[in-house]
Parts: structure tokens; C-alpha cells; sequence
């Protein structure tokens, strides 16, 4: 049986009833159809999922779970032009569990406008979905920092070794590629395919392979 997760960012295994929002009761009473009595999921975004029943608006708490993450992965990718594809990307890192996404310009990254608020409520939106325990930090710096992200994948590195230790902190290309000036500031260039992936294909990937 399904059980809804919604997510409240100061929800704490110390209560015992949490009132639900408005916009959120609006979702569990009349998309969810929820009614009292029903079972309902609270997710912190920071590793904690309480379990409880929706009663009077609120969430009376039955129990509580500490969640631990299996890895701590920290991303960069560009914006993409197509706002669909662009949500898919967020969506999809988020149910990956990433625990860092950095969201910002390269060379060949095309012009867009995209509110961060609306990023966040498409993380959120993937969360509550998923039932994860997680909600990824989300940065948007001007540019990427090379000292924080010294690693690409693109299709002009080394091929991907199953045998090398796992890294951590990567970066995705826009879906102009990186420039050769861009490429050179990188210490390590690993190549997933012979072709060249869209940037959210490259990404979930390049997750995958890491976690």
C-alpha cells in the first residue's frame, strides 16, 4: 500500500504531532484523498522519516527513523534550456540520494532564467514522491570551482575502470561540451560511453556508477 511522504524541514523525532501546511494539506486532502486515519510519512530532508497517521490536519507521529547515507556525493551540472529535461535532471539527483548539487554557468551553458525557488520545489516535489529520507543542499555559483570539482566526464577522457576507487565529487558538461580551456583546468577525465550523452543522461550515470 502506498504511503505519502511530505516533507517538513524542521520535523524532529522529539515531536509528537506536527501540523501539515496548507499547501501540503492541500495535496494529502485533495489530490492524495487522504482522510483521517490514514497512514502518512514526515521526511526532514536530514536523514529522519517519522511515521504517523493524518488526523485533524495534523500528523499524529507513531515513530521514528534515523536513516544513514550510504555515500555523500556532490555534483555539478549546468543549466539546461529545456525546462522539462532541466526538472528531470533535479528529480532524478534527488531520488539518487546525491547529497550536493551545484547548479551553474559554463562556457557553452545557453541563457536561461529559472527562479532557485522553483529548483528547490522540484527537489522537494521528487522527495515527497520517492519517500527519501534526503533532500539535497543546492548551490548555484557563478561558475564552476575547479578546486572543488577536479574530475569531468566527458566523451574525450579515460575510459571508466570499475576497479578505481569511487569518486566522490564530479562534474557533468553542458550539452555544448566543455571547452578545450575548461577540459585542461581538469585533473581527471573519465569517458561512460563511446557517444555522446544528453547532460542528464551523463549525470544520472555518472551517479549510478558512484554510489
Amino acid at each position: 500500500m502506498f504511503v505519502p511522504t511530505i516533507y517538513i524541514e524542521n520535523s524532529n523525532n522529539n515531536n509528537t504531532s506536527v501540523e501539515v501546511s496548507d499547501n501540503k494539506l492541500h495535496h494529502l486532502s485533495k489530490v492524495l484523498r487522504l482522510r483521517d486515519g490514514d497512514k502518512v510519512n514526515l521526511s526532514d530532508g536530514k536523514g529522519l522519516i517519522s511515521y504517523g497517521h493524518f488526523i485533524n490536519n495534523y500528523v499524529e507521529i507513531k515513530n521514528s527513523k534515523i536513516y544513514q547515507r550510504q555515500n555523500k556525493l556532490k555534483i555539478f551540472v549546468p543549466y539546461l534550456r529545456e525546462k522539462s529535461r532541466f526538472r528531470f535532471l533535479i528529480e532524478k539527483l534527488t531520488e539518487l540520494n546525491v547529497n550536493e548539487i551545484h547548479i551553474g554557468m559554463t562556457k557553452n551553458t545557453q541563457n536561461t532564467n529559472y527562479s532557485k525557488f522553483k529548483i528547490k520545489e522540484w527537489s522537494v516535489s521528487a522527495l515527497e514522491q520517492s519517500g527519501s529520507a534526503y533532500l539535497p543542499e543546492l548551490f548555484f555559483p557563478d561558475k564552476i570551482n575547479f578546486n572543488d570539482f577536479s574530475t569531468c566526464f566527458d566523451i574525450s577522457g579515460e575510459n571508466f575502470d570499475k576497479n578505481v576507487k569511487k569518486i566522490n565529487n564530479f562534474a557533468i558538461g553542458p550539452e555544448g561540451g566543455w571547452t578545450d580551456e575548461e577540459l585542461s583546468k581538469f585533473q581527471h577525465k573519465i569517458k561512460i560511453s563511446e557517444f555522446s550523452l544528453r547532460t542528464e543522461t551523463a549525470a544520472i550515470t555518472a551517479v549510478s556508477l558512484m554510489m
